[in-house]
């Protein structure tokens, strides 16, 4: 069979099971409860975040949680503000204090907290919360609470800035990273915890250097689009993974070649547990009709779904490009949507508004 028709087969295989597919597909953007931002990466670690700014001032407060069954609730801060090391960041929840802690001493303890392979923290200043019983007693405070305010301290000859963070909608963005991470009933679980003993999340394994690519991907990545032609330092950060399969091996999603100003491209490689292994293409929708692509823009593998994303950006905003969703079925890359935007003029993305070109809707009889 020659490649040309594999392509075409794998294309219409890929298209067949699109309209039933896409009924019930999660958003196109990460959910959101009230202030409340859920979301998990390319490795199944999960978070939910609010962002609250007080004038100049702001803070990202992010409760973090990787995919084993062991992992623990981590709670980190990012503000844009400097820490005095004299000073004493301060929680309270409803106005009754639940953590006084010097900054001195929590930079000190920052060193006995593993951050979860691929979690890529904001720029600023950011610290983890003191894990275990501190963090525990912390979660319980936010999730019964209505209002938590966060006292950071000042360079010397500064008031304290004060920021509020409203926890409406936490305990449902808690109880979305519970189900995301198949803990709900469990004895892991944040929110409704049961009996239930606790098993590893639906997952996939971070590739931080190209050393740890087997042989037979690095010859598909090094002769592909100068795929390779990648510094190193950057390939760390591009979120790069793994995907265990059942019975086939594993799904490589990995950068191809520098970065540019918006987007970055990746191809997907399918190795064999007899050492063979081959590029996976995936369907695309044009003027014309389906055609194969061989790369995906700013992949985002989802764990739970067994899902790739791609979203190219037609600019630095976002409001304007190209959105794909595949799902995997065992041996190739089902197209379950894709939607567009032509018009660039700056506004706010919304991926909700955007226009399918897949699946194409039925003319009305």
């Amino acid at each position: 069979m020659t490649l040309r028709l594999l392509t075409i087969m794998t294309i219409a295989l890929s298209l067949a099971w699109g309209p039933q597919a896409a009924v019930a597909q999660p958003g196109r953007s990460a959910p959101t409860f009230e202030t409340w931002t859920v979301d998990c990466g390319n490795t199944g670690v999960c978070f939910a975040s609010s962002f609250n700014r007080n004038q100049s001032v702001w803070v990202d407060l992010r409760i973090v949680r990787d995919w084993k069954a062991d992992a623990q609730p981590l709670v980190r801060l990012t503000t844009n503000t400097e820490l005095s090391n004299g000073g004493t960041l301060r929680f309270s929840v409803d106005g009754t204090e639940i953590e006084a802690l010097p900054i001195e001493q929590l930079r000190e303890m920052q060193q006995a907290v593993m951050p979860p392979a691929g979690f890529r923290p904001l720029g600023g200043e950011g610290v983890w919360y003191p894990i275990g019983p501190a963090t525990t007693a912390l979660l319980d405070a936010l999730r019964s609470g209505s209002q938590l305010t966060i006292e950071l301290p000042a360079p010397q000859g500064s008031d304290a800035a004060v920021i509020t963070v409203p926890l409406t909608g936490l305990k449902s963005g808690l109880l979305w990273l519970d189900n995301r991470q198949n803990r709900t009933g469990t004895v892991s679980a944040i929110v409704a915890p049961g009996t239930n003993p606790a098993t590893d999340a639906p997952h996939a394994i971070p590739i931080t250097t190209p050393d740890q690519l087997p042989p037979e991907v690095t010859a598909i990545w090094t002769a592909n689009r100068l795929c390779s032609a990648i510094d190193p330092a950057i390939f760390s950060n591009m979120n790069a993974v793994r995907v265990p399969l059942e019975d086939a091996g594993s799904l490589y999603v990995i950068p191809c070649g520098t970065p540019t100003a918006y987007n970055t491209p990746y191809i997907s490689v399918l190795a064999g547990k007899d050492g063979a292994a081959r590029q996976v293409h995936v369907a695309r929708m044009s003027e014309q009709g389906p055609i194969a692509s061989d790369l995906i823009y700013n992949a985002r593998w989802v764990p739970a779904d067994k899902q790739l994303v791609s979203y190219f950006k037609a600019s630095g905003v976002g409001e304007c490009g190209l959105w794909n969703r595949w799902t995997w079925n065992g041996s190739a890359f089902v197209l379950l949507e894709e939607a567009s935007r032509t018009t660039c003029d700056g506004t706010e993305p919304d991926l909700s508004n955007w226009s399918n070109t897949w699946p194409v809707k039925k003319a009305s009889k």
